[in-house]
């Protein structure tokens, strides 16, 4: 489905462009009024309300140029070293709701823009993508996303297979340790182990040496923290994106990428936050596509509300497998 696309030059473009780059940057903005909190509230609350409000609403999507989107990326980075740093004057309970807020912003648009950059065929798009990984400990995630879950989505080794029966704890749970033994696995057979797994995670240790050095104790909570509230964001994004949805074996081999094996998202503002990642059956068919080129696919499920809701009602599993029943779609136990 073709959605009006709007280049940034385009008054129009700035409403939605100005959106995502605002929940983007949201630890920033509100550190400079002085109100580390805040994100984490404004994600958790305002993102939610403003989905369910927007509804069935379809505004121009903005186009985007790439090198808006490495800034943005860069930004995100960088906001969560400066919070860690400037950690060192708050609170402790401050330094947990301002790490988990930083954590809110890089588990949504980070993850969206370091997932799309590190499906670039650009060397400095991966590496940038790789260095965003590395600053909250999922340096793994660029090789095993690629090579593992675009080759195994909907199959039993796939890190986000899932059941009806799943609720996103243990989801959660399983998917990390997938996700990490994947990446293992697929580094190995292609001698990287050191560059895609092991490094990251070292250099991930020295940015807490250095914080916590340079800070203290403070510094290094609110990168635990970040990390920690990244996993669990990411952890319900690809939860909703998959949930239920099998490839079929059919004489030893599982059938083709289709439709059928992801949930499409149509909500406007999810599709602004999340920089197009929410048309993900696209992605999916036509992984060369960059997010710019991909579009919603009425034949694919859909998802009832945008991913902030929908990842809202999956802390509530009863509720959350009731509204996916609702949607008449076959879901496999």
């Amino acid at each position: 489905m073709k959605s009006a696309r709007v280049f940034l030059t385009n008054p129009s473009a700035w409403i939605g462009a100005g959106l995502a780059i605002f929940f983007a940057w949201l630890p920033a903005f509100f550190l400079l009024l002085g109100h580390p909190a805040w994100p984490l509230f404004v994600g958790l609350v305002g993102l939610p309300l403003l989905e369910w409000l927007v509804g069935d609403y379809r505004g121009p999507i903005p186009y985007w140029n790439f090198w808006v989107l490495r800034i943005i990326l860069a930004g995100i980075t960088l906001q969560g070293l400066v919070g860690a740093y400037l950690s060192q004057h708050y609170a402790w309970w401050l330094v947990i709701l301002a790490g988990a807020g930083s954590g809110y912003a890089a588990g949504g648009s980070g993850n969206a823009l370091g997932h799309e950059l590190g499906h670039s065929r650009a060397l400095w798009d991966k590496r940038l993508a790789k260095w965003f990984f590395t600053s909250v400990c999922f340096g793994h995630y660029t090789q095993e996303h690629g090579a593992g879950h675009h080759v195994l989505v909907g199959t039993p080794r796939d890190s986000l297979y899932s059941y009806l029966s799943d609720n996103l704890t243990n989801f959660s749970k399983r998917n990390m340790i997938k996700q990490f033994k994947l990446g293992i696995e697929l580094a190995r057979a292609r001698n990287n182990l050191w560059s895609e797994v092991y490094g990251p995670i070292f250099f991930y240790g020295l940015l807490n040496l250095a914080m916590g050095l340079s800070v203290g104790w403070k510094g290094v909570l609110f990168l635990t923290v970040q990390t920690f509230v990244m996993y669990m964001v990411d952890a319900s994004i690809t939860f909703i994106q998959h949930f239920a949805l099998h490839r079929k074996e059919i004489d030893g081999r599982y059938e083709r990428v289709g439709p059928q094996h992801t949930w499409d998202c149509t909500n406007w503002v999810t599709t602004l936050v999340s920089f197009n990642n929410c048309r993900h059956v696209d992605h999916h068919i036509n992984p060369g596509k960059d997010l710019n080129e991909l579009d919603n696919i009425p034949e694919a499920p859909q998802l009832p509300y945008g991913y902030a809701v929908m990842g809202t009602l999956a802390n509530f599993p009863h509720l959350f497998r009731r509204i996916m029943r609702q949607t008449g779609v076959e879901m496999a136990q």
